[in-house]
């Protein structure tokens, strides 16, 4: 599955945004910059939300259900936070594996969605974001380039704090207190990074693409609570409720009404002729009956009352009735194509014939062929007077 990883844009106008593009098997391919309508397809999109809008927190949180974790975090981190925690987006990191959590993220919640939204307008929806201190192991940093002047530094402790600075490329000393375990250095920086941390200093080169990259594989998260992706029935109701607010789609919206009503009215027209038809059908067979069979009292159930006369008239002159034995044999006869039934139960209206094994789907199959009113249960073939 390809993956498009990009650094999420700060403020009202994008610009151009920097991304890589990540094959199935994770390695970079394509990269640069490009506005957010002309950023290539993948499957998936990762953002990286940037360091210098976000601040990494350590805490202690024993596992609990994800319904409670919001609440959690905000009692937890209040007393830390210099704004209005109503304000404040907070995101917990992936949990340890006992369940508890020992991480979580906070950033301004309207910068991060207004983010989001003027991505997901140029047509590219951000499935995850990553927040860009956590592509560092702690105890580690990285310097990179900002402009033709300055640099940044970001960098974070051996007990996972973050920390960046931005600097002059000509400032004298080292910008990190500590010597970290690895530099990640961008391309040009070497000698930059020697003067600030030492000849001792592990450094390790990191193209921007290389470093948007770690975020493919990085399990945080910063889309939850209020800013989780919306569901694809709820994106589309939203999308149809804004463009039916133009005028155009008023216009076409009211003409659509207008035909829907129109077509309803017509089913209701079809359908009361329909009903109007089986009535005249109803009264034609109530007295096609009632001429049929003189002096029947009324004719509530035509077929019923017809079939009952009918059988009466068969046993007056000797002939088998509609559900007699004869005329259920007769069926079963059709049905058998010569095979002999092991055993036989009778009822009015009702034969139960017990068949060989294999017999009885054959004789379903021609159940359904001849359209009898017949059927097959385990071994057992049951034929019924009614058709």
């Amino acid at each position: 599955m390809t993956r498009l990883v990009l650094q999420l844009p700060v403020g009202h106008r994008p610009g151009v945004v920097p991304y890589v593009r990540l094959d199935t098997g994770g390695s970079a391919g394509e990269h640069g910059e490009a506005q957010p309508a002309l950023l290539p397809k993948a499957a998936t999109v990762v953002g990286v939300w940037p360091a210098e809008q976000l601040t990494l927190l350590g805490l202690q949180l024993p596992a609990m259900p994800s319904a409670r974790l919001q609440a959690a975090l905000a009692g937890a981190l209040e007393d830390r936070l210099l704004g209005d925690v109503a304000l404040q987006h907070l995101a917990a990191a992936p949990r340890e594996p006992d369940g508890s959590l020992r991480w979580a993220a906070c950033c301004e919640r309207e910068a991060l969605r207004q983010s989001l939204e003027l991505l997901e307008q140029a047509g590219c929806e951000v499935g995850r974001v990553v927040p860009e201190p956590a592509l560092l192991e702690p105890g580690w940093a990285c310097l990179q380039r900002l402009d033709d002047s300055r640099v940044r530094l970001l960098w974070r402790d051996a007990a996972g704090e973050a920390g960046w600075l931005h600097l002059e490329q000509q400032e004298p000393g080292a910008a990190c207190p500590q010597l970290p375990l690895g530099v990640l250095v961008e391309p040009g920086l070497e000698p930059l990074a020697s003067r600030w941390f030492g000849a001792a200093a592990a450094l390790h080169p990191c193209e921007r693409s290389q470093w948007l990259a770690r975020a493919g594989d990085s399990a945080w998260d910063l889309r939850q609570f209020e800013l989780a992706p919306r569901a694809a029935a709820q994106r589309l109701w939203n999308l149809l409720r804004e463009q039916a607010a133009t005028p155009a789609w008023r216009r076409v919206a009211w003409l659509a009404g207008t035909l829907a009503a129109l077509e309803l009215i017509g089913l209701n027209l079809h359908a009361a002729q329909l009903r109007r038809h089986q009535a005249a059908l109803e009264r034609q067979l109530q007295v096609t009956v009632a001429q049929a069979i003189p002096g029947a009292p009324a004719v509530l159930d035509p077929g019923l009352q017809m079939r009952r006369a009918l059988d009466q008239a068969r046993l007056r002159s000797g002939a088998p009735t509609s559900d007699g034995l004869e005329v259920l044999m007769g069926r079963a006869a059709q049905l058998l194509a010569g095979a002999r039934p092991l055993a036989l139960d009778f009822h009015p209206g009702r034969l139960n014939l017990r068949l060989a094994p294999g017999q009885a789907a054959a004789a379903s199959q021609r159940c359904q062929e001849q359209g009898l009113a017949c059927s097959v249960e385990g071994g057992s073939l049951r034929v019924s007077a009614s058709d």
